[in-house]
């Protein structure tokens, strides 16, 4: 197998990548919300790193033929692979195992995102709704002020 050693290392780089990204999302839904911004951002930059290992595995994957990627994919049974395959497969799998583990967190972290984008709605309703009534104050108290527009007012001089 051509390459195993830098296939087998992407992944490990990206296991390594995973359990940052796990740690620096696990603490997002007890976050405040000025601090849940940040921490997107810093996981946006982990799982861009991801997709450069994944897309360099990808294309060594595609050079060593289907079995590489079965086994990385874990679409065969581990016990007919050789050595080779076997490593990609042990590996691949610890690598899935955290990405498993973010996925159940993940969950948390949505709930607590709508939460606050429910509450930054509610008050921005709040706001309008204020916004509304000042506005329609200042309208009624300029129109008792204003002349009044009836037919019999109009063209003559006060």
């Amino acid at each position: 197998m051509k390459d195993l050693e830098r296939m087998l290392e992407l992944l490990e780089q990206k296991r390594l990548h995973f359990l940052e990204y796990e740690k620096e999302m696990e603490d997002l839904p007890r976050l405040p919300v000025e601090e849940m911004e940040a921490c997107v951002e810093r996981g946006g930059v982990i799982i861009d790193k991801v997709k450069e290992l994944d897309d360099r595995l990808n294309q060594l994957l595609q050079e060593n033929g289907p079995l590489a990627l079965s086994a990385v994919n874990h679409d065969c049974d581990r016990g007919q692979l050789d050595g080779a395959l076997g490593k990609l497969y042990d590996v691949s799998l610890g690598v899935k195992a955290v990405a498993s583990r973010i996925l159940e967190n993940d969950g948390m972290i949505r709930q607590r995102i709508e939460y606050e984008r429910d509450l930054a709605m509610e008050k921005i309703k709040e706001i309008n709704t204020q916004a509304s009534s000042v506005a329609g104050r200042y309208q009624r108290s300029t129109e008792t002020g204003a002349r009044p527009s009836a037919p019999e007012w109009q063209g003559r001089e006060v």
